[in-house]
């Protein structure tokens, strides 16, 4: 890096938000250790949209890492982002009789499991949304990331970069889905109080299509050839974009922003061809996923960020943090991507 002083600035600052985070969540535990005293084992069960998934699998690590601590047995289904094997999934779950129920929903709203839902409320198995919420469902907790939060600091860092003038094009996930609403939210309230950014085309992608957002880039190219920037709801689509970018030789013009900090992304940050992502923080999605289940499954206390209307239902949230990357910080992650270390020194 250019600036070894500034990354160990962002890196202390990374660390600092970690530890502080581990020890409130951590309070209860050391409470049982000092009095030594092992907790009852507990079965939490966890439904995956997509278990292999990048994302994902940083989520399990991070829940795997505590049972042994928490005296919990861990039971890991996947999904494979279909509806109907979530449902397979929740039943089998109910049929091992789990504590606690974790769901990461394929999507905010399926009927597939709504059935299976009532079985789990009538039996009084407490049941905790991560990621995405369940619309108009009784859940004892939703653990997210602060997905506004990662839309607001997106759009920030396009309207600095695009010296807050300038067309836009925002490529929005599913428009049924939470994750995608709440990003999309945070984009507008920056761009909207700038009267000289115009955002030329804002368009919805069922399934966060990566394939539909190359030909929504596409077209806006064609029509609005003086294109600044591109904000997009998660890296999929972002590394879509940046494929219509690389062959029409824009990258070094049009600013882009993504979300999820994956490897593909955090590599074409390195590469120059990226401008910047945010980071999610998966492994701490997890870890307070856990945290919050094992806190359930023993009916104990748990800290909460606020409460959110979900149809007729009060929920209450917990909200992880994020972190937007670029190529001053991407030191910070370069232990969840080792192959950015040939890149790290020669970053300008």
């Amino acid at each position: 890096m250019e600036d070894e002083g500034l990354m160990k600035i962002f890196y202390r600052k990374y660390l600092l938000l970690f530890l502080t985070l581990s020890i409130l969540l951590f309070t209860g535990c050391a409470r049982e250790e000092k009095v030594g005293k092992i907790p009852p084992r507990k079965t939490i069960g966890v439904s995956f949209a997509r278990m292999n998934d990048t994302t994902s699998s940083f989520i399990r690590e991070a829940m795997e890492d505590l049972t042994e601590r928490d005296n919990i047995e861990l039971i890991l289904l996947d999904a494979e982002e279909n509806e109907i094997k979530e449902k397979e999934n929740l039943e089998k779950l109910l049929e091992a009789k789990a504590d606690v129920i974790i769901i990461q929903p394929v999507k905010s709203k399926n009927k597939e499991i709504e059935g299976v839902l009532k079985k789990i409320k009538e039996k009084n198995i407490p049941l905790v949304a991560m990621d995405r919420i369940l619309e108009d469902t009784k859940l004892d907790a939703y653990v997210t990331s602060n997905n506004f939060r990662a839309g607001v600091e997106q759009a920030k860092y396009l309207t600095q970069q695009i010296e807050e003038q300038g067309q836009v094009l925002i490529l929005k996930g599913d428009r049924e889905d939470n994750v995608a609403l709440e990003i999309s939210a945070g984009n507008l309230e920056i761009l909207r109080k700038n009267q000289k950014i115009d955002i030329v085309n804002d368009e919805w992608h069922q399934n966060w299509s990566a394939e539909m957002a190359e030909e929504t880039v596409r077209r806006t190219l064609e029509k609005h050839p003086d294109l600044k920037g591109i904000l997009a709801n998660n890296d999929a689509m972002t590394m879509a974009a940046i494929k219509v970018l690389k062959e029409k030789k824009l990258t070094d013009k049009i600013i882009t922003v993504g979300a999820d900090a994956s490897k593909e992304a955090c590599l074409a940050i390195a590469r120059g061809e990226h401008d910047a992502d945010v980071d999610k923080m998966p492994y701490v999605l997890g870890m307070v996923s856990f945290k919050v289940a094992s806190s359930l499954a023993r009916e104990e206390p748990w800290e909460y960020d606020r409460e959110i209307k979900n149809g007729e239902y009060d929920v209450r949230v917990k909200v992880t943090p994020i972190m937007l990357i670029d190529k001053y910080n991407l030191i910070t992650i370069r232990d969840r991507w080792p192959e950015l270390n040939q890149y790290i020194k020669t970053v300008k």
